[in-house]
């Protein structure tokens, strides 16, 4: 079943905790005021969801990292008894406006403002979920005069890295890892264009399979991915460093020379790179009366 959440706004959070279950427990029967994120430490756990009208069920089978949704105003019960010496994490937000009053039978897709999550989420290979549950629960309990402006921001920051997570789902497993490992290499040497040979050798895999898990998790090629990525990053060079004549911004971005540079940017945003340092906001307009 989906979830409808707002990817940023004011967030509250009303508990967070660590808890271990002993003995073999059912879920709560209930309906809860708030969503309920519960994240699987170590053990199962078989929960049941309906809709508030009882016209729709489902079972979500938990475990090991694995982090289940449960929104608020759904009835959520147990199916099973979960696994002696269960270890598991839970933080209860209040809801924002809205979140609330969308029915997933109906709604075929996102209300503005509002974005789809899965119930189930598997989170095994995104250990920074994990970590971000755990700041989220210390910080519950602490004391700080900024406690809930900076739960608000780490929560909304989970439900980001959440989305990011479930969008790598169609992708192998493993591949996830692989691809976020070079695509952060990538972005941190803008100055060098990696032929796929070099990451492939780079990172112990056939270049056929990097490349492959690059055009399922990014819609595009290995050399576009790159091409993209360094002519964003000359985009905003070009107004932060005026003074910077072009023959050296091509080369700390890894273009031969301002003439290789100057093709591709033309090609992927419709002037010069001296056209749009004078005037950015043709840009702007380029991209508008593309839509």
């Amino acid at each position: 079943m989906s979830v409808f959440l707002q990817l940023a706004g004011d967030r509250q959070i009303i508990s967070a905790n660590h808890i271990t279950m002993i003995h073999p427990t059912l879920h709560p029967d209930r309906v809860l005021k708030e969503h309920d994120f519960l994240y699987m430490l170590d053990g199962t756990w078989e929960i049941g969801e309906e809709l508030s009208c009882g016209s729709k069920r489902e079972i979500f089978s938990m475990r090991t990292d694995d982090l289940l949704i449960l929104p608020a105003g759904r009835h959520h019960y147990g199916i099973s008894p979960c696994s002696s010496n269960n270890r598991h994490m839970y933080i209860h937000a209040k809801p924002l406006s809205g979140e609330t009053a969308c029915d997933p039978l109906s709604v075929k897709s996102a209300p503005a403002g509002l974005s789809v999550f899965s119930s189930l989420i598997h989170c095994q290979d995104a250990p920074r979920i994990r970590s971000l549950f755990e700041e989220i629960i210390s910080e519950c309990w602490g004391s700080s005069p900024l406690k809930d402006q900076k739960l608000s921001l780490l929560f909304n920051l989970l439900l980001c890295t959440l989305l990011e997570q479930q969008e790598k789902e169609g992708v192998p497993s493993g591949a996830a890892t692989l691809v976020e490992e070079v695509s952060r290499l990538i972005r941190s040497t803008p100055q060098t264009f990696f032929t796929g040979k070099e990451l492939a050798e780079r990172f112990y895999v056939c270049e056929r399979t990097l490349s492959n898990h690059f055009k399922r998790a990014f819609g595009k090629t290995l050399y576009a991915y790159q091409m993209d990525v360094k002519l964003e990053m000359v985009r905003q060079f070009l107004l932060t460093q005026p003074g910077v004549k072009l023959h050296e911004t091509a080369l700390n971005f890894g273009f031969c020379d301002e003439f290789h540079l100057s093709r591709a940017f033309r090609r992927k945003y419709g002037l010069s790179p001296d056209q749009y340092r004078k005037h950015p906001e043709a840009l702007s307009r380029l991209t508008a009366g593309q839509r």
